[in-house]
């Protein structure tokens, strides 16, 4: 334990010191271990070749002991010669008792001492080693013999390869500490750069922030502006039509007025408050609140029967061509908004050419994300647009013409029709070079039905009438419209107190507003539905954000303002139990 402690000490205590410094340490520790196994293998190797000359020397002394003990200088001379061919043997002496020589040789050929105490006074340069010579349990001699140490070059060879071994050692602790140094100084310069990026990211998320601020603070400008413009077109236009209302309505309250002169005025408000109820049509179809009347239609046979109206509409100067593909499938829409929208964009290609061109209406297919679409579009020769009006003609009351030339709703009306049903609006465009308007609505797959044809002479019905209708001045007028259509009308003001009447009385018709306080005419009518399953109910409706989103659930609906005439259609069409969806 304490050794483990010991060691992790020093570790700690290493990585704190500088890469060269600890690499530099490490090295000298490499060479200082490496130093001490040369002194060891050295004091080793000593050891063993002593061991040997003294094993040998016990061989020779074994094998001469009786040759010494009778005198035998011949045999134990012969023992001495034997170890010649042992290469390493430099000389073997052997001595009697008393330290003479009796026998011997040296490999270099000089005579050796003559006596065991000269050859102690001089030095050998090899390894020596004297071992006494036992005969009897006594002592009767002594071998001297002499060994080569090991080859200079064989321990230059040895040495030189540890050495080697521990620069390679040296080299690997010195790349390990440059790598070490690296890779702290790259680690540094990494941390910077992260904190670097850290505050870098944390700016730009700040920047992100003020600019997403300031383009939400710019588009509620943008939107007040719009608002501002759209207010502002509104009130100029309703302002015209109140003129001629107010200002007709005053002339036919003088006395004595002509009667053609009264039947003018009157005309003028009929015709202004056609134009009112046309003007806030557009502005719920720019909306996508407009009630539609969707029908499956053929769209090239539709363009090929609108040929000869808009021929008439563009005059003379303007030639119409078409290109209409082969098996386009059927679309649902409303037929007169479609129409409309397509005359809307001829009319703007006749303003855009003045000096007359070429009209092209085309239809294709057309592969949106959600399936194939019915494309259908008219591509004028005029002036073009530039970026800048592209991206504003989609907005209401906004024209590039002259005062009193065009609303600026005739591409809105378009745009809110397109994608109330399901579609788009593209415009292409660049000065001078003409303009495209493509409109875009989904593929049905529905075969087209052909209308039934109309009576010549419409019957008219007559029967008991509930009327629910909140506001005060409305249910007036329609109460006296309902009179002079020859009904019997019971008003209620609200659905539960149209309920409660219900509840005690039973009606031919209802005729019910769609937007009420607490209960809507379309959750009266479901309530009507299960106390009176198939009695008729007509809504009615100036605006209603609910039957835009999910229809009148078959019922028909009659569109504020009306008139008698359209009054008197849509009660008789529901008496007779053949009401259209929409009037």
């Amino acid at each position: 334990m304490t050794v483990r402690r010991l060691f992790d000490r020093s570790a700690t205590w290493l990585r704190g010191l500088p890469a060269a410094a600890a690499a530099g340490l490490v090295a000298l520790v490499v060479i200082a271990a490496a130093t001490a196994i040369i002194i060891q293998s050295e004091s080793s190797y000593q050891q063993q070749k002593v061991e040997e000359v003294r094993v040998q020397g016990e061989i020779l002394a074994a094998s001469i002991g009786a040759a010494l003990d009778f005198g035998d200088a011949t045999a134990a001379q012969e023992a001495a010669e034997a170890m010649r061919v042992n290469r390493q043997v430099r000389g073997v002496v052997v001595y009697d008792r008393d330290g003479n020589k009796v026998a011997g040789y040296r490999r270099d050929g000089q005579q050796p001492r003559s006596t065991l105490a000269e050859s102690r006074l001089v030095p050998s340069p090899g390894v020596v080693a004297e071992v006494p010579v036992i005969s009897g349990g006594k002592r009767v001699g002594t071998v001297r013999i002499a060994i080569d140490r090991q080859p200079i070059d064989t321990r230059i060879g040895r040495y030189a390869l540890v050495a080697l071994l521990v620069i390679m050692a040296v080299l690997v602790v010195a790349v390990l500490g440059v790598a070490q140094a690296m890779l702290r100084r790259a680690n540094l310069e990494l941390a910077s750069r992260a904190e670097t990026l850290a505050e870098t990211n944390a700016e730009l998320t700040h920047q992100i922030a003020e600019r997403t601020k300031a383009e939400d603070q710019l588009r509620q400008a943008q939107k007040m502006q719009a608002l501002g413009q759209l207010t502002g077109g509104i009130a100029h236009d309703f302002n015209n039509l109140l003129t001629v209302i107010q200002g007709s309505a005053d002339m036919l309250q003088r006395p004595n007025l002509a009667e053609d002169r009264r039947k003018r005025f009157a005309d003028a408000i009929v015709q202004a408050a056609a134009r009112a109820a046309a003007l806030t049509g557009q502005l719920l179809a720019f909306a996508r609140r407009q009630p539609l009347q969707p029908e499956v239609i053929d769209v090239n046979a539709m363009i090929e029967g609108m040929i000869e109206l808009l021929d008439r509409a563009l005059g003379e100067r303007v030639k119409i061509e078409t290109d209409l593909a082969e098996g386009v499938c059927t679309v649902e829409a409303d037929r007169a908004q479609l129409v409309s929208a397509i005359l809307n964009i001829a009319v703007n290609g006749r303003d855009a050419m003045p000096d007359g061109g070429t009209l092209r209406i085309a239809s294709f297919v057309h592969k949106g994300e959600d399936g194939p679409m019915i494309a259908v579009r008219v591509h004028d020769e005029g002036t073009g647009m530039d970026t800048e009006t592209i991206e504003r003609a989609m907005e209401p009351f906004f024209t590039t013409k002259a005062a009193g030339k065009g609303t600026g709703l005739g591409l809105s009306q378009v745009y809110g029709f397109a994608t109330q049903s399901g579609g788009d609006l593209h415009i292409d465009s660049s000065p001078g070079q003409g303009t495209s308007v493509t409109i875009l609505l989904p593929c049905s797959g529905l075969e087209e039905v052909a209308a039934p044809a109309e009576p010549d002479v419409r019957a008219r019905h007559t029967g008991s009438v509930l009327l629910v209708e909140d506001n005060e001045e409305v249910g007036e007028f329609a109460e006296a419209l309902l009179h002079e259509l020859g009904h019997r009308v019971t008003r209620a003001r609200s659905g539960s107190e149209a309920l409660e009447i219900a509840a005690i009385a039973r009606f031919d018709l209802v005729l019910t507003d769609v937007v009420m306080p607490a209960m809507s005419g379309i959750e009266l009518a479901d309530a009507l539905d299960r106390l009176y399953p198939g009695t008729p109910i007509v809504l009615t409706t100036g605006y209603s954000d609910e039957i835009a989103r999910s229809g009148a659930g078959g019922r028909p609906v009659l569109l504020k303002p009306y008139r008698l005439e359209a009054l008197a259609a849509v009660l008789d069409d529901a008496l007779v139990g053949k009401a259209p969806p929409n009037a």
